[in-house]
């Protein structure tokens, strides 16, 4: 790995790869809710989705083509250990590294996520992330991870966006396990995932590998409303709930104190909290942080006689609802009239690209930073030679990357950018419809053909004028 700034984009396996039951891979708990549960509003699967799986030399010279020297991409843990634990698929190892020797053909500089909401079905079975024995079984699926693919991978992400994934499966209830207002197991999910990813950090120490690892954190930058009457209050609880059990753990090594006095006032269990992680987290500190940044979390004092309720928006155009919360006695969303919301009701906010940064070197100092995800979904038509005019999602980006590359001339220590995506995908339970690639991806033929977009060619130019950042 050199000092080179990155500049690349990035997928995930679920999302990307089909093949869903290839070459000896189990089953994970995607595969089982998009087959089985009503939940699935769209009805869609990967099952087949881009088919990576199969396309990935294509995929691969298409970044090549484009300028990209990085590619972030996440395994699939049922397709390296089909049960979760035990037995490990040498196929699945095989793939990987034919990804990851054509990514370094290419000079393309692999950056690889462990876990991105892809876990198998049989340790879902067993309660997922809330059951503590998951915390040895990441442990060891790491370890096969390093082993097999360490001498090639210089850049690691242990857990893509801890907060966002428990938040989607136990607040939301859109993603599987679909809990709904389940604080309790919010909060230990995210400390499970937090001490998992402490204890395979120092698995890669101990195995003296030469890379860098760290996790990627979602949208972290919390700004009150000026009316907001108890400000401070309210920043603290909201930074406890969105980021401080994730940064200050992974970042400093200790879990935050307010945050378990906040706990415990509003009768959340801390039991799940033991006394000897605190050695795990000390020497489980990440090399970098990893940011995916699309919003703000703008708050103010939550009304009085309101419960706690969520706001989000899985029908797209196919509601007006805006994307926030409200948790009782703790805080709620304040909605910015004067600003643009996405079709799924999220506010675009590029400011918060500056912003975030720079909250995370006033509170954590110099710590290195790769925008990890950065990214516009939207509706799409193509003309009849399948090309997309997406200039909306060059206008947003841009915008995006303009504060990106401002905070690093004002100081902020970024390492790397990459868009949200590479190729269009499965969208979670969002389906098929919303759209993030360069490369639009025609799902109704089943060659599944390529065809890159205005943005593609866009953000080859950009790197083209931006090499260093």
């Amino acid at each position: 790995m050199t000092d080179k700034f990155l500049w690349g984009s990035a997928t995930a396996s679920y999302q990307c790869e089909g093949g869903w039951d290839a070459d000896g891979k189990g089953l994970g708990e995607w595969d089982v809710f998009s087959h089985e549960s009503p939940l699935n509003i769209n009805g869609a699967t990967g099952d087949v989705s881009a088919d990576f799986y199969h396309r990935y030399k294509e995929d691969i010279d298409m970044m090549k083509a484009s300028g990209q020297n990085t590619y972030r991409f996440s395994i699939s843990w049922a397709r390296i250990i089909p049960n979760g634990v035990g037995e490990v698929n040498d196929a699945g190892i095989d793939y990987y590294n034919r990804v990851i020797d054509y990514c370094l053909k290419n000079d393309i500089e692999p950056n690889v996520t462990l876990f991105h909401y892809d876990l198998p079905n049989v340790l879902a079975l067993k309660g997922g992330w809330e059951n503590r024995d998951i915390v040895d079984a990441f442990e060891k699926y790491a370890e096969v991870c390093f082993k097999s693919f360490g001498d090639r991978v210089k850049l690691w992400v242990t857990i893509n966006e801890l907060r966002y994934y428990s938040y989607c499966s136990n607040i939301v209830g859109n993603y599987p396990p679909n809990e709904k207002q389940n604080f309790q197991r919010y909060f230990t999910v995210i400390y499970h995932e937090v001490l998992a990813s402490s204890r395979a950090i120092a698995v890669y120490r101990k195995l003296n590998l030469d890379g860098q690892i760290g996790i990627a954190h979602d949208s972290c930058n919390v700004d009150v409303n000026v009316d907001t009457q108890e400000p401070d209050k309210v920043r603290l609880l909201a930074e406890n709930f969105y980021n401080n059990l994730i940064l200050d753990t992974s970042i400093l090594g200790k879990l935050p104190g307010s945050l378990i006095l906040q706990l415990r006032e509003y009768d959340i269990d801390t039991s799940f909290m033991k006394f000897e992680d605190c050695l795990v987290f000390e020497k489980g500190t990440i090399d970098f942080l990893g940011l995916n940044v699309y919003n703000r979390y703008y708050v103010t004092d939550p009304v009085v006689e309101r419960k706690t309720e969520v706001f989000h928006n899985n029908k797209g155009a196919g509601s007006s609802m805006k994307e926030g919360i409200r948790i009782k006695n703790w805080f709620e969303t304040s909605f910015d009239l004067t600003t643009q919301r996405n079709l799924w009701g999220r506010e675009i906010y590029p400011k918060c690209m500056y912003d975030t940064l720079f909250d995370i070197k006033n509170k954590y100092g110099d710590i290195p930073v790769y925008i990890t995800e950065n990214g516009h979904g939207c509706y799409e038509t193509p003309d009849e030679n399948g090309y997309v005019v997406d200039d909306e999602r060059i206008d947003m980006m841009q915008s995006y990357i303009d504060y990106m590359l401002k905070a690093k001339a004002d100081g902020c220590n970024v390492k790397g950018y990459y868009a949200w995506s590479t190729m269009d995908l499965y969208s979670w339970v969002n389906g098929y419809e919303k759209r993030y690639g360069f490369v639009r991806i025609d799902f109704d033929d089943k060659e599944l053909p390529r065809y890159p977009k205005k943005s593609y060619y866009w953000f080859k130019k950009l790197i083209e004028e931006n090499p260093y950042g």
